[in-house]
């Protein structure tokens, strides 16, 4: 039987060209796991580099760790390599691929839509690590690589941008935009990036009793994590991006909130939302990550509150704005 899109598991795919920071950003996560189980592909398994406390077993190909996650090398065979990690006696909560530097995000992305995956997954999100101080130097054919890895991406972090001259990092970032020019891109240092931003922003909570608002809420909470490449103080993402929430007990117009996701600023990096649409009693449920967004009804019943949480770079988060976009996204009031 096939599971219902909620059930499947959250696929997460890092891309980027040799050296980008992909494996820095991977050994974050999975030691500050706030008690999510992960599930890890990786091709350069050597490289991981976990921290030892954290190991309760290691094999050539396997590392099973204390916070309950796992990571296996992708070997030849990614979709049996899925298969066999969704197979074992610990369901994961989340899968992450590394891929490897010379691989495309789009061949990754239509190997999770095999048969023998597609019921079982679902892909969340495709982020490309890019390096600002090396980039500039690729040679044509692996700057045609890493431009390719870009355009299959939803969302790009432009990685040591602290080892850049704003100048030249405003010229990679045009030569990156000459490709997309709507490119959402996310500036780090040390690959250092809000899990919320990873994974999207913590569901949002309906109030008690409906009312419709538009609150710009407190930025995104401290992403502190262990970093074993450099000594340096752990950035305080709050400066840098921040939360917002909409709701309301109107139903929403489903062609005018299409049209209304046209006109998002591309800095607003994740959103979602459970929403109650006119002239359907399911609930549609919303997801926008980077570029790529969906959208679809499942069969629950709609809630008498739409509830939309976002999360994105301060300047993109006009809380007025915002709430003027999906205002007019409500239902006139006849409808109701």
């Amino acid at each position: 039987m096939a599971e219902s899109p909620a059930a499947r598991i959250p696929v997460t795919i890092l891309t980027g060209f040799l050296g980008a920071g992909k494996t820095t950003l991977l050994r974050r996560i999975l030691s500050d796991a706030k008690g999510v189980r992960y599930a890890v592909l990786i091709n350069d398994f050597g490289a991981l580099n976990i921290d030892a406390e954290l190991v309760v077993e290691r094999t050539a190909d396997r590392v099973q760790l204390e916070n309950g996650c796992v990571c296996c090398s992708i070997r030849d065979d990614m979709v049996g390599a899925v298969g066999e990690l969704l197979g074992g006696e610990s369901r994961p909560d989340r899968l992450i691929i590394e891929a490897s530097g010379v691989s495309r995000p789009l061949a990754i992305a239509d190997a999770l839509e095999q048969d023998a995956l597609a019921d079982r997954v679902a892909l969340d999100g495709t982020f490309c690590l890019v390096d600002a101080d090396t980039f500039p130097d690729l040679d044509f054919a692996s700057t045609e690589l890493a431009i390719d890895q870009v355009t299959g991406s939803d969302i790009v972090i432009l990685n040591k941008v602290d080892l850049v001259a704003p100048a030249a990092l405003a010229s990679v970032e045009e030569t990156l935009r000459g490709a997309m020019p709507r490119l959402r891109v996310l500036h780090a240092r040390h690959a250092d990036v809000p899990v919320e931003v990873l994974f999207g922003p913590r569901e949002a909570t309906p109030v008690d009793a409906p009312r419709q608002h538009a609150d710009h809420a407190h930025g995104a909470r401290e992403h502190a994590t262990h970093d074993h490449d450099h000594d340096h103080d752990h950035h305080d993402h709050g400066d840098e991006f921040a939360t917002w929430q909409w709701q309301t007990d109107r139903p929403v117009d489903l062609k005018k909130f299409r049209r209304a996701l046209n006109a998002l600023p591309t800095g607003l990096l994740r959103a979602k939302g459970v929403l109650r649409t006119d002239g359907d009693g399911r609930r549609l449920v919303f997801h926008l990550v980077g570029k790529r967004r969906e959208m679809g009804f499942e069969e629950h019943p709609a809630p008498a509150v739409s509830t939309l949480v976002a999360i994105g770079r301060h300047e993109a988060i006009d809380a007025a704005a915002l709430g003027a976009i999906f205002e007019d996204c409500l239902a006139s009031e006849a409808a109701a």
